[in-house]
């Protein structure tokens, strides 16, 4: 019986033993794969300079837009440098933001047109494109470890897009990005970025991010598409178009669409001409910072790049998110 007895409590505390080792391994595998995660972010936060490409598409009222997207980045003691280059494949036209000491300039290549403004952007608002913005998203959301890396998930506002509430994102062991999908409260795709090139070993320097140069390197890279005028807002806030003229001021002409109705509103557009010189704009107001290139507000007034089109609208009815909306959603499709 003593000897039963002994087996038995023998057998008991070796399963107590193994349980106590099993739960003693998990807790050491978990704190390896969590200490494993936080110490490979801390590598990807100290990056002085990356390049990345993906291909980004966005559903904007009912269209989607389709965009190549590289960008650049060097850290430099206290200076950030950012290039982002937005090419829109479906008008073969690109439109390049670049940040450095002296400010942020919006370059439209096939113009020769240089926008400059005060901002801390890119790191302003989130983007599905900034490796920066992913990694802060990485940090404080959802995380779960899959065979080719991690897959996670976060809720975000991106404050000039009501309809976006998660944000899903995958890397790979390394942290590397893979993919980036932004959805609605409904779980519904806005905005899908795919990336194709992820790299740490580059060569840039300042002159990299020099706006002349940067503009002077692009101009030649891409034709010169003038969009079919007027460009149409889908976005009517309860209006309709009232009316539309041309009129032609020193050589410049203005397209210019009345809307009445629930908000009146005003379009006003000009076709920028190419000039053989560098034209640099210093611009005012609240910088409007869009998924796809920046916006600039004044009180009842939105101004923003379309197509090589200088898009203003003029309104006391509409609010600013509302008029970010009508801009946004400029088109060559007609009214009538």
């Amino acid at each position: 019986y003593f000897i039963i007895g002994g087996v038995i409590l023998k057998k008991i505390y070796i399963g107590i033993a193994v349980a106590v080792a099993l739960v003693i391994a998990s807790l050491i595998f978990f704190k390896f794969k969590d200490n494993s995660l936080d110490k490979t972010i801390d590598k990807v936060k100290a990056y002085d300079k990356y390049m990345l490409t993906c291909n980004m598409e966005m559903v904007e009222n009912d269209e989607l837009k389709s965009y190549l997207v590289n960008v650049s980045y060097l850290k430099e003691k206290k200076n950030e440098y950012y290039k982002v280059e937005l090419y829109d494949k479906s008008l073969n036209q690109s439109q390049i933001i670049v940040k450095n000491p002296d400010g942020v300039f919006v370059l439209t290549p096939t113009l020769n047109q240089i926008f400059k403004f005060q901002s801390e952007w890119p790191n302003n608002s989130p983007k599905p494109y900034i490796y920066q913005s992913l990694i802060e998203f990485l940090e404080k959301g959802e995380v779960e470890k899959i065979k080719t890396g991690y897959q996670v998930k976060s809720q975000v506002t991106y404050p000039n897009d009501s309809r976006i509430d998660s944000q899903e994102m995958i890397f790979d062991k390394t942290l590397a990005p893979k993919q980036v999908t932004v959805l609605d409260k409904d779980d519904a795709e806005i905005i899908t970025a795919n990336f194709t090139d992820f790299k740490t070993d580059v060569k840039l320097n300042q002159e990299s991010f020099d706006e002349k140069k940067v503009l002077e390197k692009s101009t030649s890279e891409y034709s010169n598409v003038s969009s079919e005028l007027p460009l149409y807002p889908i976005a009517l806030m309860g209006s309709s178009l009232n009316s539309e003229k041309v009129s032609t001021i020193d050589g410049t002409t203005n397209h210019i669409l009345k809307f009445t109705g629930d908000k009146n509103f005003t379009v006003v557009e000009t076709p920028v001409v190419a000039t053989d010189e560098i034209n640099i704009e210093v611009v005012t107001g609240e910088v409007i910072d869009l998924v796809d290139g920046v916006a600039f507000y004044n009180e009842g007034q939105l101004m923003m790049m379309k197509s090589g089109i200088l898009c203003k609208v003029y309104s006391e009815d509409l609010s600013k998110d509302e008029m970010v909306s009508v801009i946004s959603s400029m088109q060559t499709s007609s009214l009538k």
